[in-house]
């Protein structure tokens, strides 16, 4: 047992007794598991994991390859070219929805170290996709952020990553930079308050600092019966047969488009608390992470918009994409 006090760096004791960074390598590489699945796995704390990988890479213990085709470097060409994309980026198609989202979201994380600049203020969204992105964020990052801020509002009864805390804290842990949270909820019910809210010092200069953001990460949230929005209950049957009669396919940070990437007229009893598409429109850099055939439609309704400047998704939904141009 390590003696009481002792400051010693527990990887130490781990090299000791066999290669824990090839073993967390292992769980989070070929088992899929998350960084706190594998932190729970190993008995380490969540920042032991994360180092752990990052030695695993740096030790060469880990060779990456997602079995990528020239094929596939002519696709994201032929996306980047025929929607206007400063980059897109495509993974194979897997068969298990989480092992599809976590190559996304390694792919979206590699990506984010060459977008960040210094004391750029970078927003973030909140879902299952972001968190498994923040989890995806592995090693020391060269350049520090200014702020990391929510682009809105949380769940009350949220699962991991559907909060407004989890995804930005992660995000600054990796950036090197404070994270502020939306401390509000994602809907209210009536006008009055989303304004009283919005007015709210606190909220004000939160939704303020999202406007300022040179970078803003989020994925996309589909209209059908798996989204955390209608799974968890934000969204009553009555309010999403009102959406679907207006033509919502889905959203983009809550916020309703139609397959032409329009704003679709909500029901008086949803009122976000956020920034506008307006508003997120206007960062200039709009990273997009989503794929698999569920999510296709508003991928394609999200592009129309002008809502994303860089684009990761898989084959099959970078085939329908150029399929419905």
């Amino acid at each position: 047992m390590q003696p009481v006090g002792d400051k010693r760096d527990p990887l130490i004791d781990y090299d000791k007794k066999g290669s824990e960074a090839a073993r967390a390598a292992w769980l989070y590489y070929k088992e899929h598991l998350t960084q706190k699945e594998v932190a729970l796995e190993l008995n380490v704390s969540r920042s032991t994991v994360t180092r752990l990988l990052q030695r695993a890479e740096t030790e060469g213990l880990v060779h990456i390859s997602l079995n990528v085709t020239a094929s596939t470097f002519q696709t994201e060409r032929d996306l980047e070219r025929a929607y206007g994309l400063e980059k897109a980026r495509i993974v194979p198609d897997s068969n298990d929805d989480e092992i599809q989202k976590r190559w996304l979201c390694r792919r979206a994380a590699e990506l984010l170290v060459g977008m960040v600049a210094e004391n750029s203020i970078v927003a973030v969204s909140w879902g299952s996709t972001m968190q498994s992105m923040a989890d995806s964020l592995v090693g020391q990052h060269p350049i520090t952020a200014k702020q990391i801020v929510a682009l809105n509002g949380g769940l009350h009864n949220a699962l991991q990553g559907t909060n407004t805390y989890d995804v930005a804290n992660q995000f600054g842990r990796y950036l090197n930079a404070p994270a502020r949270v939306l401390l509000a909820p994602v809907y209210v019910k009536d006008e009055a308050t989303a304004i009283g809210l919005a007015s709210d010092p606190g909220i004000k200069d939160a939704l303020e600092a999202a406007r300022k953001a040179s970078i803003v990460i989020y994925s996309l949230g589909a209209m059908h019966d798996e989204s955390t929005m209608l799974k968890l209950g934000h969204i009553t049957a009555e309010q999403e047969g009102f959406l679907r009669k207006h033509g919502a396919v889905g959203e983009i940070a809550c916020r309703w488009i139609d397959s032409d990437g329009k704003p679709v007229q909500l029901p008086s009893s949803i009122n976000p608390i956020g920034i506008s598409l307006d508003d997120l429109k206007k960062i200039p850099q709009r990273l997009a992470v989503a794929g698999g055939k569920l999510k296709q439609e508003v991928v394609l309704a999200a592009l129309r918009g002008g809502f994303v400047t860089t684009l990761v998704t898989n084959e099959q939904a970078a085939a329908y994409l150029l399929d419905n141009l």
